[in-house]
């Protein structure tokens, strides 16, 4: 069973290893409302919040800076939730790069213990989505 596809907009293949400049991990939970784009902008957060690439001009061959960047974005989401899932709100979270998605069943839902109907819950689970997000050029 295929557990793993590949969302890429911008037809563009992966990152080439000796082009990448670091890769993030983090994790995004939405605990009331089911919403897997809401864990999955938490989690592209969380991976990319503590960075900043202020020599890029200089990394990337012929100075073409910031809008040479690439980003592979592997989401991890629970199954029962990734028809939800909105990527181009997620996309909204990169401030530069072209940014291609790939997608694997995976995160976790868990128990909240409570569901909340003015919070928009629809049930009790709480959606945690995993993200990768590599960056090169």
């Amino acid at each position: 069973m295929n557990m793993s596809s590949t969302v890429n907009n911008d037809e563009r293949e992966a990152i080439p290893n000796e082009n990448i400049f670091f890769i993030e991990l983090g994790f995004g939970n939405d605990s009331h409302g089911q919403s897997a784009t809401k864990a999955a902008v938490r989690a592209c957060r969380n991976a990319i919040e503590f960075n900043s690439i202020p020599s890029i001009k200089r990394l990337i061959p012929d100075g073409r800076g910031y809008d040479a960047l690439k980003l592979d974005v592997l989401l991890a989401v629970p199954p029962k939730y990734r028809g939800e899932l909105d990527l181009e709100e997620v996309r909204k979270v990169f401030p530069y790069g072209h940014v291609r998605f790939e997608l694997q069943d995976g995160g976790m839902i868990a128990p909240s213990g409570i569901a909340i109907e003015t919070l928009g819950d629809k049930n009790d689970d709480m959606v945690v989505v995993c993200a990768s997000v590599t960056v090169g050029y």
